[in-house]
This record gives C-alpha cells, structure tokens and sequence, in this order.
C-alpha cells in the first residue's frame, strides 16, 4: 500500500481526521483519510488490495431525529469501528465546494462510500450514519460485493413525534421538521419490505438500542 504522492506504506502513515475543516456541533469526526507524511488524498485504487473479506460493515439509516449519528458515535466509543457520519461527508464536501466554487462536487452519497472503502482497505472496521434510500442501499451492496463483503444493514424508525422531540433535544443544533418530515415515509416503507432490519426505537433509550440491537453486532 504505496503511497502514489512520497512512497510512503499508507497502512502504517496516515491520518483519519481532516482539521481543516470547522469541526461538526455533533461531535462527529471529518474523516477524510490522507498520508500523513505528505497529504495525498488516499484513494480507492491506492489500498484496495488490502480490503479483506473479514472486516465488518454496519450501515445506520433513519430519517433527521431518529438517533443515526449518537449511535454511531456510541458504537465507535465501545469497539473499534469508525465512525462516518454522511452529514460530515457532506459538511466536507459542500466545505471544499465553497473553496474552489469551479471545482465538480462529488455525490455526497457516494464520497460517503468511498470514504468506507477507503477505510475498509486501511484495516478498520467501519459504521456509517446517513439517510439511505433503496437505491442508495444497492450502491452499498453493490461496491462491498466487489470485495465480497456483506453489510450489516439496519434502519431507525421511532415515531414522528420522537424523531421531533429527539431533534429538539440535540445539544448542538435543531434540523427541524421539513428535515424529519423529508425522509420520514420514505424510511418507513422498510417496515413492509424489510421488518426483520427495522428498529422502533420510540421506547428505548440509547444505550437500550445499542445493547439490544448492536452489541451482538459487533
């Protein structure tokens, strides 16, 4: 795993967080893997090699409320998955867009994927928080079947009115309801395709989603 910038063995010379952006009011981490010695961006092609058939994938979908990005950030303090949150993907995205408004800005969605990818080949296993629809579930598949990798998928459906009260008590910032609201439904229909990855978290604290539906996960 040779990096394309300074030679440099990426598995043992690299760093996740990029600091250069302004850090998310969630907590969540910007992961942007890079060659510590010299900044290459690391990409796909640059670790793929390394993408081993045993690392694991927990996928975390849900509408705006429905508690994606604190469970994520709680699997991560108790094991030794990363964390990707898509809304810092898309924070860093929109940030560097900012920056060089000529450059081509890439699918928030799919950096998100190329951010796991990357991570898979660099030796971690990876958590990923983000609105997934049914198309955007058979991306996931899709990229991970390359590398004959199965995702765990499972998808967050408290009620509206939890979904509201939990976005209203966040500590850093409040999305609303239009952004509930956006993908609410839309989330919901995988409890009349898919029941057995559904989870109905009204009546549960966090630590009881986790205890109940993820520990034996990891």
């Amino acid at each position: 795993m040779i990096c394309p910038g300074c030679s440099s063995n990426l598995l043992h010379n690299h760093m996740l967080i990029d600091d250069s952006v302004p850090p998310m009011k969630n907590r969540s981490e910007i992961i942007y893997p890079q060659c510590s010695v010299c900044g290459h961006a690391i990409q796909v092609p640059d670790i793929e090699e390394n993408i081993s058939v045993f690392r694991k994938v927990l996928l975390i979908s849900g509408t705006a409320g429905a508690g994606k990005s604190a469970l994520g950030q709680l699997i991560a303090s108790q094991s030794d998955y990363i964390f990707v949150d898509g809304d810092a993907i898309s924070k860093r995205v929109n940030y560097y867009a900012r920056l060089d408004p000529g450059a081509s800005v890439p699918d928030y969605q799919r950096e998100t994927i190329r951010t796991m990818l990357v991570l898979l080949g660099l030796g971690y296993d990876v958590v990923v928080g983000y609105v997934i629809n049914r198309e955007v579930w058979l991306w996931y598949r899709e990229e991970l079947a390359k590398y004959h990798l199965s995702p765990v998928f499972r998808v967050l459906v408290p009620d509206r009115s939890v979904c509201l009260q939990r976005d209203l008590n966040r500590e850093c910032w409040t999305a609303g309801a239009e952004y509930v609201d956006r993908w609410y439904d839309e989330q919901r229909e995988y409890l009349l395709t898919d029941p057995e990855i559904c989870i109905d978290s009204s009546r549960e604290t966090l630590a009881d989603t986790f205890a109940r539906h993820f520990m034996d996960l990891l």
